[in-house]
């Protein structure tokens, strides 16, 4: 079933939205609680049913997951109480310091690995870490304290 045939349509019920749109059940439900989605009507028997506006509102939450936004975030842009291009600006600023920091993680497993005739211990690694973080002038940088080392 394409977009535009999915769009056509006038009312499905949950499980139709769900496949129409690639999404759970559960995921429509939750999006329902959180005040993302709304049922355009209920049946007799209190059966949710949604309309062609519901399909695009889970197109646009679907977007919006894409790019990394928090599903407070998107309600936030949807309902009008954030400017999208501020929240464009601040998750890719987000994505950047993530891209910084698995880059450095990159590098820190590249020089632990590259010598393949020393093996490291696990007893080994964390000096090894504070050893490859030293900057210029010895400076050793905080690292996160594994629960054991306060024991010793």
């Amino acid at each position: 079933m394409t977009r535009p045939t999915v769009l056509r349509r006038r009312w499905r019920r949950i499980g139709e939205l769900a496949e129409a749109t690639g999404v759970t059940v559960r995921a429509l439900r939750h999006y329902e609680h959180t005040g993302l989605l709304a049922a355009s009507q209920r049946t007799g028997g209190g059966h949710r049913i949604y309309d062609c506006e519901s399909v695009r509102r889970v197109y646009h939450i679907l977007a919006l997951r894409e790019l990394g936004f928090s599903l407070q975030e998107i309600r936030r842009a949807m309902e009008g109480r954030s400017s999208l291009p501020n929240l464009l600006s601040e998750q890719l600023e987000r994505a950047e310091l993530q891209v910084a920091r698995a880059t450095k993680l990159r590098d820190r497993l590249r020089n632990i690995t590259k010598n393949t005739e020393s093996n490291v211990s696990v007893d080994e690694l964390p000096a090894r870490l504070d050893a490859m973080s030293q900057d210029g002038c010895g400076h050793t940088r905080r690292r996160a304290r594994a629960p054991d080392d306060a024991d010793r």
